[in-house]
């Protein structure tokens, strides 16, 4: 079922559609038939999503991201190279399926925001930090204490060091 191409295990799409033929008993163009949509905490990341394709195999780590605009993008599960650059895991080899797959995830992605199980970011700039004003208050009343400047709250001062 694997082909062995420079020492990576490949597999190849003819070989996955016989198999799933196998357990289907037909031939069909290869479809998604579940995605499910997990929240992000936050940045750039909306979601994860993991998709199975003709109920014989799953592809996870998908991710929903944002762009600078505020529009809505599908990426493949990737990792870092030993170089630091990211290679694709699994990706599409063709426009079209690319483009169905990330249809398909951003209208999963968008029934999940409509149904609050993903918070709804709004685009006035204010959103986001709805969530982050608990940290920031809890942040500016320690800064603001005197006993965080002066060390008298056990930690050490600048007297102790010299």
């Amino acid at each position: 079922m694997a082909s062995k191409l420079a020492g990576v295990t490949a597999f190849d799409l003819g070989d996955l559609r016989q198999y799933c033929m196998g357990r289907h008993g037909t031939e069909a163009a290869m479809e998604i038939t579940e995605v499910r949509i997990s929240p992000a905490r936050g940045g750039k990341v909306r979601a994860f999503a993991s998709i199975v394709l003709d109920d014989c195999f799953i592809i996870n780590d998908l991710r929903v991201m944002e762009g600078r605009e505020g529009q809505l993008y599908v990426t493949m599960p990737s990792r870092k190279t030993r170089n630091g650059q990211l290679r694709d895991i699994a990706h599409p080899l063709n426009s079209e399926t690319r483009t169905m797959v990330e249809e398909r995830v951003l209208r999963e992605f968008q029934a999940a925001v409509e149904n609050l199980v993903i918070p709804e970011r709004s685009t006035g700039g204010g959103g986001g930090q709805r969530g982050q004003e608990k940290p920031m208050a809890r942040l500016a009343t320690k800064l603001l204490a005197d006993d965080f400047w002066t060390g008298e709250s056990g930690g050490r001062s600048d007297d102790g060091r010299r």
